[in-house]
C-alpha cells in the first residue's frame, strides 16, 4: 500500500518537476500525460519481464491492473484534494479537520481494501508465485524510478551550476 501512494506521489512529483519550468498549457498537459504514459509503459514491461508474464497473460492483467491504479490514484488525488482544501480553510470546524484527519489517515486502509478486491481478479489471470512476486516487482519498479529521478536531478543541477560558470 506504502509503495502505491509512493508511487503516486513520485509520478505526479516527477512530472511536476520535468515540466515545472514550462508555461502552464495544453500543450504542457498532453505532455504530462505523455510522460505518465510513458511511466505506465515502462511499469508494464518491468512486470512483464520479472513476472514472466505470458502473452495472454499481459493482455489480461493489465488492464485490470490499470484499473486498480487508476483507482487507487483517484483515492488518493481526492483525499489530498480534501486535506489540502481543509488545512487552508482557516474557518474549518473542529469536525471538518477532524473528518478530514480521518479520510487521510484512513487512505491505506481504503487503498488494502482496493487491493484486496483487485487480489480476487489477479487470482483468476496469475499463478500464486507471480502474484507474491508481484508486490516486490512494484517495490523494485519504484526505487528504481526514484534513482532515475535523483540522478535526473543531478544531472539537471549540474548543468545549470556548469552554465552558471559559464557566464
Amino acid at each position: 500500500m506504502k509503495k502505491s501512494l509512493l508511487l503516486i506521489v513520485l509520478l505526479i512529483a516527477a512530472a511536476a518537476s520535468a515540466f515545472a519550468q514550462q508555461p502552464p498549457s495544453d500543450l504542457s498537459e498532453a505532455r504530462r500525460d505523455k510522460y505518465i504514459s510513458e511511466i505506465r509503459q515502462y511499469k508494464h514491461e518491468c512486470i512483464a519481464r520479472e513476472l514472466d508474464l505470458t502473452k495472454e497473460q499481459q493482455r489480461e492483467f493489465f488492464p485490470v491492473y490499470d484499473e486498480m491504479e487508476d483507482q487507487i490514484m483517484k483515492l488518493s488525488n481526492e483525499t489530498r484534494e480534501l486535506e489540502r482544501k481543509t488545512d487552508a480553510n482557516p474557518d474549518a470546524s473542529e469536525a471538518e479537520l477532524e473528518a478530514a484527519a480521518i479520510a487521510i489517515y484512513s487512505q491505506r486502509l481504503k487503498e488494502g481494501q482496493i487491493e484486496m478486491a483487485f487480489y480476487e481478479k489477479f487470482s483468476k489471470i496469475l499463478n500464486n508465485r507471480q502474484i507474491l512476486r508481484l508486490k516486490n516487482t512494484e517495490r523494485k519498479f519504484t526505487q528504481r524510478l526514484m534513482k532515475h529521478h535523483r540522478n535526473a536531478r543531478k544531472d539537471a543541477s549540474a548543468r545549470d551550476a556548469s552554465s552558471k560558470r559559464q557566464k
